[in-house]
């Protein structure tokens, strides 16, 4: 029967995935196997012949990881051995038998060959070779086991080995694997089986001690199932095993298999482009704080709905600018002025422009050319009042001022050197004022009107004669924006 299960387990090899081998993440083990025992000692040796029926054993066993290479093994097993001579040339073994109980406990270590190093450790056959210690009592035996026989009780003893294993595992499932083995046990006691020195049946030419050896010995061949209960590895302890956890190595919550879930948005930190700012799923996570359709990473002006042509920046104007490349956000522009208009298209922006709603040139920072050159205005000596001969430039003035609001003028007075300068100077500002005066009555606002008193220290010539002192007596005009 034995023999049938081991060809059809060796079968099973072939047809099972890779094994995962016993390793830190499942590293306790228990087993149960059943198996056949074969004898050596004083009667004989029937080492390998599996078709002896009544030589059986069954187990349990407990099996720890502890390092790629080597797992500790601690087997209980419970069994029968005997063995039945019938003819034989020795008188002392022929239709000698015998039959005991016994319970075998080994502690081993188990050294693995799918370890890394000789085979991979997922190969689908997991090798393995074991040695330790163990301890086997032995009772309820009894020699001439035959029918017929009159039998003698044999004394229970207790005896100390040494167990040398081989075998292999194969992996069923996550938590259960088969396993075959066999278990040489080589002990140190002698007589288990009635004969030994001064113990069973001897002759005149044939000791007790048939085999002259002090100890008799058995092999198990065995087969059974390991069952892991270890608890499922949880390396972050959040109650969710690693297997099932995408996240093994960060506590999170269930509903997100494992993950956490850090700005509390519903969307597990694993599947969330901003993992600490909360957002919507259509964004992966991201927040859309204008609500414009652009999530905020994507949106170069977050905080103010915009369009997507603009990467999320509006366009207030409408120039095809965004806002903040627009210098003139509000105010439909052209992109060579940075979005800004150029009203009277004279090729000066607005912004810059002093008259932007009347075509200019730049050297007048946007205004009309504009002729700024006025003749003096001359005066009578000690005198203040406008002559009929300048009436028509200061209307020219008056014009050209009421048509550039943009303009203003500047009034300097002067006299000539004949009084006190005191008197000269308050007669240079009278001057001024007088002309101020006549523009005012043309129309003329005042306060882009300014005039300044120079008395006698800034002659346009010499004061040697009459004529030149004229010329002296003067306001001279200056033209210029405001």
């Amino acid at each position: 029967m034995l023999k049938k299960l081991l060809l059809a387990a060796t079968m099973l090899c072939f047809f099972v995935p890779a094994l995962q081998a016993q390793t830190e993440d499942r590293p306790t083990w228990m087993s149960i196997h059943i198996g056949h025992n074969e004898y050596d000692g004083d009667l004989g040796n029937e080492m390998l012949e599996y078709e002896v029926d009544t030589d059986w054993s069954a187990g349990i066993g407990f099996h720890q990881y502890l390092s790629p290479s080597f797992d500790f093994d601690a087997i209980l097993e419970y069994g029968y051995l005997d063995y039945k001579n019938q003819d034989d040339s020795n008188p002392v073994k022929a239709d000698n038998s015998f039959g005991t109980k016994y319970i075998n406990a080994n502690l081993m270590l188990r050294y693995k060959l799918a370890n890394g190093y000789i085979f991979s450790e997922d190969a689908t056959l997991q090798p393995f070779l074991a040695a330790g210690l163990g301890v086997t009592p032995y009772f309820g035996g009894s020699d001439n086991i035959y029918e017929g026989q009159s039998g003698n009780d044999i004394d229970s003893r207790v005896g100390l080995g040494i167990p040398l294993a081989a075998g292999f595992d194969i992996r069923l499932s996550e938590k259960t694997k088969l396993f075959l083995k066999a278990t040489y046990n080589r002990t140190f006691v002698d007589g288990f089986d009635g004969q030994a020195d001064g113990l069973g049946r001897s002759t005149s030419n044939v000791d007790s001690n048939i085999d002259n050896k002090s100890h008799d010995d058995f092999l198990v061949t065995s087969v059974g199932f390991k069952f892991n209960i270890s608890p499922a590895p949880d390396a972050d302890d959040d109650g969710i095993p690693d297997k099932e956890d995408r996240c093994p190595q960060t506590p999170g919550p269930e509903e997100f298999d494992g993950c956490p879930d850090t700005d509390g948005d519903g969307i597990p930190d694993i599947d969330d482009r901003c993992p600490e700012v909360a957002g919507e799923a259509e964004f992966d996570g991201c927040p859309d704080t204008d609500g414009d359709g652009i999530p905020d990473y994507e949106d170069d002006c977050p905080e103010v709905a915009g369009e997507a042509e603009f990467d999320g920046c509006p366009d207030t104007d409408g120039d095809g600018i965004p806002d903040k490349d627009d210098r003139c956000p509000e105010v439909a522009g052209e992109a060579e002025f940075d979005g800004c208009p150029d009203t009277d298209g004279d090729g000066i922006p607005d912004y810059e422009d002093e008259c932007p709603e009347t075509p200019g040139i730049e050297a007048n920072n946007g205004c009309p050319q504009v002729d700024f050159d006025f003749a003096d205005v001359n005066f009578a000596f000690d005198r203040s009042n406008i002559e009929t001969q300048f009436e028509d430039e200061l209307n020219r003035l008056a014009n050209e001022l009421m048509d550039n609001t943009n303009l203003k003028a500047t009034l300097r007075g002067h006299a000539d050197r004949i009084g006190p300068a005191q008197y000269n100077l308050r007669l240079s500002q009278r001057r001024a004022e007088s002309v101020k005066s006549y523009l005012e009555g043309r129309g003329v606002s005042g306060d882009r009107i300014f005039t300044e008193g120079l008395g006698e220290s800034q002659p346009k010539i010499e004061n040697a004669n009459r004529e030149e002192r004229r010329q002296n007596r003067r306001v001279e005009i200056e033209v210029s924006q405001l």
